[in-house]
């Protein structure tokens, strides 16, 4: 029977060493580790069971060898341990024997029995004479001295314990007090005193926790109250601010409401509606260039209802004869109705109107001819960015009663602040269908997409911080050099 008993630093030595011993068909048979490595008992696979059952043979034989040794060598040392025992009883017991008959003093004085007496004579006699012999020196050395020549010495009590306690604790003392009066100079100083106020108001003020910091963060996006508690509503309280900001932020890019297509090749008639100044114009001149190019001019049609500015219809006109487009005008001879009765054949017709605020008497009259039509049409709020967020809830409360299908947000670029109208658009769930971000026709217009907007608005808001940073390093070195030069 081929059976190894291998040693190696590891087990896939070992297993290599036992293939290369014994062959490819090599198998374990058992192993453990020992000092230095592994210990490996390998046979062959056809051997296996015999190797086996051999090798369980020779450890039951070791196990009961050790055993034996061990019972052999416990039974020697617990008999050598009794003999230990046993031998220091008895010299115990001999030596209270010999103290008991024979003591080696006894209470009579202080003279020691055990000396002779004429011995002890003897050491009496030695002691005088020592004794007398150093008090003669030391007369002789004495009368050899003169007077003068011995220095006076003033000899103090040495200080006690207590006395050096008591000195320790009033240098102690001393120090406290100069420590105290030091203090009170220094907080007699105004600078100093309110430096120590504001330290002590600092340490008084918690930190802020995750929701605080994000709060701070979409406040200066631009966003609202309701919005930002909805947000951070919910977050863990051991949650990292990184990960908490990436989760709120997820949670507003699901919240903003958008129609994700290009929502002119539906066709049909669009209203595009809002206040002055915001656009509507520009974006049906850019629509209209991005239609065209896409399908052509025979399909479109353009068509103005705003007769209440002075050439007001001349922008469009000229965006028609560069398109080729036609361009229809509403006055009191054409009606909305007819005009676009007439333009039933196009496949989209975009309808400019005008700007007006809810304060102006016309604006009634616009939202009356837009809700009168037989036609089916949508409507589009073209809100800017640019604007505050009191300009954005008005414009969205005097057209809404019109019934809005979307809106058009316009000058991102010109806009510090993206949050009011995405504020607006999350409330209200008035989808935005396209964003423009400057003047370029057709360049500047695209369709909305939420991770853009909330990306926009988190840079937009980091840029304006940015602006104003500097616009208060240049003041601030403006000031000094006015300074300077009084």
């Amino acid at each position: 029977m081929k059976v190894k008993r291998i040693f190696a630093p590891d087990m896939r030595q070992a297993m290599r060493r036992a293939r290369e011993e014994i062959g490819p068909d090599a198998v374990i048979v058992s192993n453990h580790r020992v000092a230095g490595g592994v210990e490996v008992v390998a046979a062959h696979e056809h051997e296996f069971e015999a190797a086996q059952a051999e090798f369980k043979r020779d450890y039951e034989k070791k196990k009961r060898k050790d055993e034996q040794v061990r019972i052999l060598t416990a039974d020697k040392s617990r008999q050598d341990l009794d003999d230990e025992l046993k031998k220091a009883r008895l010299r115990i017991a001999e030596a209270n024997d010999q103290v008991e008959k024979e003591p080696l003093y006894q209470a009579e004085g202080k003279r020691n029995l055990q000396v002779e007496q004429d011995e002890e004579d003897d050491l009496q006699t030695i002691l005088e004479s020592l004794k007398s012999r150093q008090e003669a020196r030391k007369a002789t050395f004495l009368d050899d001295l003169d007077e003068e020549d011995v220095p006076s010495i003033d000899v103090k009590p040495a200080p006690t314990i207590i006395q050096k306690e008591n000195a320790a604790i009033e240098s102690m003392q001393q120090e406290i007090q100069q420590l105290k009066s030091l203090l009170e100079q220094q907080m007699q100083v105004p600078s100093r005193k309110v430096w120590v106020e504001e330290a002590a108001q600092r340490k008084s003020v918690a930190p802020l926790g995750v929701a605080d910091k994000l709060v701070k963060r979409f406040e200066k996006i631009g966003l609202n109250n309701t919005l930002i508690t909805q947000l951070t509503r919910g977050l863990e309280a051991d949650l990292e601010i990184a990960k908490a900001w990436r989760v709120t932020l997820s949670k507003l890019t699901d919240a903003v409401p958008v129609m994700s297509e290009d929502y002119i090749d539906r066709g049909g008639m669009i209203a595009f509606v809002g206040p002055t100044g915001v656009g509507k114009t520009t974006s049906i001149g850019k629509l209209a260039a991005r239609y065209v190019l896409q399908h052509g001019s025979a399909s479109l049609a353009l068509v103005t209802t705003d007769t209440y500015r002075i050439a007001a219809h001349e922008q469009l006109r000229t965006f028609g004869r560069i398109l080729d487009v036609p361009v229809r005008v509403v006055d009191e001879n054409n009606p909305l109705e007819d005009v676009l009765l007439s333009l039933r054949g196009k496949r989209l017709v975009l309808i400019d109107t005008a700007g007006m605020s809810h304060h102006e008497g016309p604006s009634e009259a616009q939202k009356k001819m837009l809700t009168s039509v037989s036609v089916r049409l949508k409507k589009l709020l073209v809100l800017s960015c640019s604007s505050q967020r009191q300009v954005l809830e008005d414009a969205y409360d005097n057209y809404q009663s019109i019934g809005l299908n979307g809106c058009v947000l316009s000058k991102l670029d010109e806009s510090g602040s993206l949050g009011e109208a995405l504020s607006l658009v999350v409330e209200k769930a008035l989808p935005i269908a396209y964003v423009t971000d400057g003047q370029k026709v057709p360049d500047d217009i695209e369709v909305a997409q939420r991770n853009d907007l909330v990306s926009r608005a988190v840079i937009t808001a980091q840029k304006t911080l940015e602006r104003e940073r500097e616009r208060a390093l240049s003041s601030t070195g403006g000031a000094s050099e006015l300074s300077s030069a009084g």
